[in-house]
């Protein structure tokens, strides 16, 4: 109905517009007519001084609906005018008689072309105009409803009969079915040979094909649930082994820090031994003189020498060992305690290199640190050790071949704003292909399967950077062109609950 009283609408306002543009039109022409027809009538009757016949051609004008009155004033005195009242009858006008009106036309009187006689005031009003539009809308109103009304008991008694009422012996139809015991005697009996009827006959055959399907669903049902059941006990053991594996390579990757500290300290430790025992035997040989009485100036002078020497290797490489004690050791406990602390970026990720220096010893890779000074973190230096740690020797590995190509890892680290920090770890070496790029992070992805690789450690790191760290990581790399990880993570990490304290 809507969209039909909306063409019965635009229609009407079509005809509505192009009827009332064509009765201004005639008003306008009505108008031009008036003013020439006056213009050629009034000139005579005043200049022959004959007010009966003015009298005469302003009647004749008067006849137009839209005059509601003419007023003729002459330069002699004239003063003569023309109005129609309530009643429809014609009378003089009153001297100072303004009548109200919508528009005048203003008429000059010239008397063969040359004499000024006066001035025809022509009174104009737009009613009968707008009464005759006001009735053409009432007339299109009329029409709208009228066809509406009738449109809408026709398509009503057809809905009724032909929909309605079929659909209602359908409906009762289909609530039998639904109360039978099973599918198979949901069937309806044939109601008419029309569309209704060919819709009984489409559900009785759908009921059928569903009484026939029912039983194999039900056994479907039965084996999904079987199997979802056996899904979820797989997961299960999957999600352990994965925090099983995790543990694992937190643990040998420790393992491999320890072995390279305790094989890194093996040669400051040495010197010391070596230098102690040489100093030792020196002592034992000028005191075995001095207690004889035979001991020279130069023997005493030699051996301040050798004391001296003897210190100084004992002091650098007592120095060199604990060093390397302090930076293993603290970043051993950060990894093993993931306790939370506030630290300096800079000297932290000088503290974990140095701890890996051992790993990239006997390699042909360099690592390059440029980190801000004052960038002080308030997070978990363990599970930043274990990211930093993973990344290069990924990079290492993956990247130079485990060090048989030379090259650069270089960690660059500055404040993207007042409250997060940007590291990047970039390699200049083979870089990842395409297809590969996209699941570095999946855990058990790994192209050195057959080589010891378990997939592990850049998912690892994702998971660290999400949940620990709370941060991002992308990476970025082409084959040939080394590859870039991008670390954005907050100055101050959020609070993590521990394992044990989730129930």
């Amino acid at each position: 109905m809507a969209w039909i009283t909306t063409i019965l609408g635009t229609t009407g306002l079509y005809f509505y517009i192009h009827d009332y543009n064509i009765d201004q039109n005639d008003f306008q022409t009505q108008r031009a007519a008036v003013q020439s027809r006056l213009s050629l009538s009034l000139p005579h009757g005043i200049w022959q001084l004959d007010d009966e016949n003015v009298r005469l051609a302003l009647d004749s004008e008067l006849s137009w609906p839209s005059v509601i009155a003419i007023n003729v004033k002459g330069e002699s005195g004239l003063n003569l005018g023309r109005t129609r009242d309530a009643n429809g009858n014609l009378r003089d006008m009153l001297p100072n008689e303004q009548p109200k009106v919508d528009d005048t036309l203003s008429i000059p009187i010239i008397y063969q072309g040359k004499e000024h006689l006066g001035t025809a005031t022509v009174y104009l009003s737009h009613d009968a105009l707008r009464a005759r539009e006001d009735q053409h809308l009432i007339t299109i109103f009329a029409q709208i409803i009228l066809l509406d009304g009738l449109i809408f008991f026709i398509m009503s008694f057809n809905l009724q009969r032909f929909i309605f009422q079929p659909l209602s012996k359908l409906q009762l139809a289909l609530n039998t079915a639904i109360r039978a015991p099973d599918a198979s005697g949901a069937q309806i009996t044939h109601l008419a040979d029309d569309e209704i009827g060919g819709i009984v006959n489409g559900f009785n055959r759908i009921v059928a094909r569903t009484a026939a399907d029912l039983v194999k669903r039900t056994a479907a049902e039965a084996v999904a649930r079987e199997e979802k059941e056996k899904a979820q006990q797989a997961y299960s053991q999957l999600m352990a082994t994965q925090e099983t594996l995790v543990e694992a390579e937190k643990m040998a990757s420790l393992g491999s820090l320890v072995a390279g500290v305790a094989h890194e300290i093996n040669t400051p430790v040495g010197i010391t031994l070596t230098a102690a025992s040489h100093l030792g035997t020196a002592t034992s040989h000028i005191t075995g003189k001095l207690d004889s009485g035979n001991i020279k100036k130069s023997d005493f002078q030699s051996y301040l020498e050798t004391a001296q020497e003897c210190c100084e290797l004992i002091l650098a490489n007592s120095e060199r060992a604990a060093n390397l004690i302090h930076s293993f050791k603290q970043v051993a406990v950060d990894q093993t305690s993931e306790a939370r602390r506030s630290f300096h970026l800079h000297d932290y990720l000088n503290e974990v290199i140095t701890s890996l220096k051992p790993r990239f010893k006997h390699t042909k890779v360099a690592i390059d640190i440029q980190c801000e000074e004052d960038i002080l973190l308030d997070s978990y230096p363990g599970a930043l050790a274990q990211v930093l740690t993973n990344l290069v020797v990924n990079a290492l590995i993956h990247g130079y071949e485990s060090g048989e190509i030379a090259g650069t890892i270089v960690i660059e680290a500055h404040r993207s704003d007042a409250q997060h920090v940007s590291m990047t770890i970039s390699d200049s070496g083979k870089g990842i292909s395409p297809e590969n790029l996209g699941r570095v992070f999946e855990p058990f992805f790994t192209t050195r399967r057959g080589s010891g690789g378990s997939g592990l450690g850049l998912n690892i790191v994702y998971n660290i950077v999400r949940q620990r760290l709370g941060g991002n990581i992308e990476v970025h790399s082409e084959v040939g062109q080394g590859t870039r990880f991008t670390l954005d993570m907050p100055c101050i990490a959020p609070t993590v609950q521990h394992k044990e304290n989730v129930a």
